[in-house]
């Protein structure tokens, strides 16, 4: 059966980012399953703006992310449960708190590194096109994934 959100051309755009991100999440999901990793892919950007700042405030994740205050307070307390970031109060303004990477959010870092290279190196080749047409691009895209899923693409060669 034809996809009828491709039929819709950019009236659909809005619900095909939706659903590829959503497929995305889901096949990220699937490679850290499969490489035995506790990790939500929901929780990659704040935990890798920690990663790449050293230590972080929820302002300083704000201004690199443009999330909502929410998502950032709620994606903390589950890199927190999971007992993957710590944080101390800001000894000048005690109403700040300072993130960084626990140990074991440092040791999971260091686990995840080849699959991040890996699930870069993937997803560069799936969108890597000629198209001048976002649309044309995105059918591109949805017709590899369906020739071949993304987790199977990365963990084929994670697996080597």
């Amino acid at each position: 059966m034809q996809d009828k959100l491709q039929d819709f051309g950019e009236l659909g755009l809005g619900s095909r980012l939706k659903r590829l991100s959503d497929f995305m999440m889901k096949e990220i999901q699937l490679v850290y399953d499969a490489a035995h990793i506790d990790f939500d892919p929901y929780l990659f950007p704040i935990f890798k703006v920690i990663i790449d700042q050293k230590q972080a405030t929820t302002t300083d994740i704000q201004e690199a992310l443009h999330y909502t205050q929410p998502a950032i307070t709620q994606a903390l307390k589950k890199l927190m449960d999971k007992k993957l970031v710590t944080y101390k109060t800001d000894p000048i303004d005690k109403r700040k708190k300072i993130f960084k990477l626990s140990k074991k959010g440092s040791s999971l870092h260091k686990q995840m590194i080849p699959l991040w290279e890996i699930m870069d190196q993937q997803v560069k080749w799936l969108t890597e096109g000629s198209t001048t047409s976002l649309i044309k691009h995105i059918n591109h895209l949805e017709n590899q994934l369906k020739e071949k899923s993304l987790h199977q693409r990365i963990l084929e060669t994670y697996n080597r």
